[in-house]
């Protein structure tokens, strides 16, 4: 579990930086209406609520933390590097931001994708500290 714990605060962290990015770095006629940006700012909410339960060793958290770092990995790849194909869409390809941007949002969408695989990897039964299948 202390890997999960270590992957989730890792997104959670990247999270914050993103939105941070957005709202500071970005000019604001680029970005988002506050609809487009509703999906995104749940998901940084569920995420740190995910944070919360894997920090309280919760039953079911594995596999709420791997859901959602797999919805963060492919929201990023929806939003951000697709094409535009609605209000939810922001394709970095066609806006002028700065490498800073680009590498806080691939990391971010990197850190999506490590809570999805240590997420899963535990409820797939691997124990963490042997890395055999757990017995019992």
């Amino acid at each position: 579990m202390r890997r999960l714990l270590f992957a989730n605060a890792a997104l959670a962290v990247l999270l914050a930086g993103h939105v941070a990015d957005h709202v500071l770095r970005q000019p604001a006629e680029q970005q988002l209406s506050l609809v487009g940006s509703v999906p995104g700012l749940l998901g940084a909410v569920a995420v740190w609520v995910s944070l919360v339960l894997v920090a309280r060793g919760r039953r079911h958290a594995p596999q709420i933390a791997g859901t959602l770092g797999l919805l963060t990995a492919v929201g990023f790849v929806a939003v951000h590097l697709a094409p535009h194909w609605s209000i939810f869409s922001d394709p970095y390809g066609d806006r002028y931001l700065d490498s800073g941007s680009w590498i806080q949002m691939l990391t971010a969408l990197a850190g999506g994708a490590w809570l999805a695989y240590e997420g899963w990897r535990l409820v797939g039964g691997r124990d963490e500290r042997a890395g055999v299948a757990a017995t019992g």
